[in-house]
């Protein structure tokens, strides 16, 4: 998917997580598994939505994820301290896409887009953004195209 920023670059994001890497995110290799990325950016995701950005959280209208695509890039060994950035993409009717970059202190490991669509928990269906939502939402896009990756 084509995004229009270049999610290896630092600058994309204005949202910022720290994560440690644990010995169990490592494989037999001795480097951070593929699966242990998807939990690491869901940490980053989590701390995003919970950081109020995104407005108030509610229990009537929740964000699940749809779809996750990850580009792993560069290897990184326990141990590490990692910095997991996140941004707003794009807005649907009910969904948006976040990007995400994983980043030790010298390089870019791994960047993500992922799918999450509002669901009403009572009915579990998809349900449209509310137009309240959509201007806080929209206020955290980018102001112009940059770098695509």
């Amino acid at each position: 998917m084509s995004v229009g920023i270049d999610l290896t670059n630092r600058d994309a994001y204005d949202f910022w997580h720290r994560e440690q890497i644990r010995f169990s995110d490592t494989d037999m290799l001795g480097h951070v598994n593929n699966v242990a990325y998807v939990a690491i950016i869901e940490s980053g995701r989590v701390a995003f939505a919970r950081s109020g950005l995104l407005g108030p959280l509610t229990k009537k209208f929740v964000f699940v994820m749809a779809r996750i695509e990850i580009d792993y890039r560069a290897e990184v060994h326990y141990p590490a301290d990692i910095l997991v950035g996140t941004c707003l993409i794009s807005i649907g009717r009910s969904s948006i896409v976040l990007g995400t970059g994983v980043f030790t202190s010298s390089f870019c490991a791994a960047t993500s887009l992922t799918t999450l669509v509002q669901i009403d928990t009572e009915t579990r269906r998809a349900t449209p953004i509310g137009e309240n939502l959509r201007v806080v939402m929209e206020a955290l896009l980018p102001a112009a195209p940059r770098a695509q990756t």
